[in-house]
Formats: structure tokens, C-alpha cells, sequence
């Protein structure tokens, strides 16, 4: 892509929800993590830029195993 904007897991162009359910379905057992994030402004803004998509897919993770 010629242009991109660095986005949260769950604005961007990418159904992370559906990503992680295909990846359960054909048995991944591998690692997830974040790539990017949006700068963050506060004291510590790498962790909070981190801390952010790492809770929100260990929720997602979460949710789908429930309704499994």
C-alpha cells in the first residue's frame, strides 16, 4: 500500500475477530501479537500503544472459546 494509517486492532481494515476464529478452526497453535499501534501521548506510550490490542485479542480469544 502506497498509505497507511497505524490503527487499533479493532479499527482497522482487518476483521480480527474472523482472522482469529479461521485460525482456530484450522488449529493454529502459534503466537499472536501486535505489530503496530497508534503513538500513544501519555509516560509510558509503547506499553500503553501494546497493553491495548493485547487485552483486547485475549478477550476476543476468550469470547470465541466460549462460544465454541
Amino acid at each position: 500500500m502506497p498509505f497507511y494509517q497505524e490503527t487499533f486492532v479493532d479499527e482497522g481494515d482487518i476483521d480480527m475477530p474472523r482472522v482469529l476464529k479461521i485460525l482456530k478452526a484450522n488449529g493454529f497453535n502459534g503466537v499472536i501479537i501486535p505489530d503496530h499501534a497508534p503513538q500513544m501521548t501519555c509516560d509510558a506510550p509503547w506499553h500503553a500503544g501494546m497493553a491495548y490490542p493485547l487485552g483486547w485479542m485475549k478477550a476476543a480469544l476468550q469470547a470465541l472459546e466460549k462460544s465454541s
